[in-house]
């Protein structure tokens, strides 16, 4: 029995990572991190070797290529937490805490290169984050 509640332990503390520290991993181990999807689905290219797997948690959408997590979508609709208590409808100084000022303005909103990974934070008339993606630089 002792054995069982470590595991638990143990797999509840492997799902507390977050999605910056999942970029990368397996589609196996975001499996394990975050349990089954709740959908699956393809996103298809030009070229089928290129496509990628989408794994669905609640209104967050996970992109695998090549059974690699590396990119993620936070869309308007999601409601837990993000990224370090970041959630949907935080002020953009809530961004800017966590990624700072040194960021670009695109079409798709304000874009931070990190070492590794890209945000890019869409903000609504109130300058309140609508939806995020985070991107690994490689997908390989």
């Amino acid at each position: 029995m002792l054995k069982f509640i470590w595991t638990i332990l143990i797999l509840s503390a492997l799902g507390a990572a977050g999605v910056v520290e999942d970029l990368g991993c397996t589609h196996i181990e975001l499996m394990q991190r975050k349990g089954l999807p709740n959908a699956l689905f393809p996103v298809r290219q030009d070229n089928a070797r290129l496509d990628d797997v989408v794994f669905v948690y609640e209104d967050s959408y996970y992109y695998i290529y090549n059974n690699r997590f590396y990119r993620a979508f936070f869309s308007k609709r999601y409601t837990g937490e993000i990224h370090q208590d970041l959630q949907i409808g935080a002020p953009k100084s809530a961004l800017t805490a966590l990624w700072g000022n040194n960021y670009t303005l695109e079409k798709d909103g304000l874009v931070w290169q990190r070492n590794g990974y890209v945000v890019i934070a869409k903000l609504n008339k109130e300058n309140r984050l609508e939806s995020i993606w985070f991107i690994k630089e490689s997908p390989q």
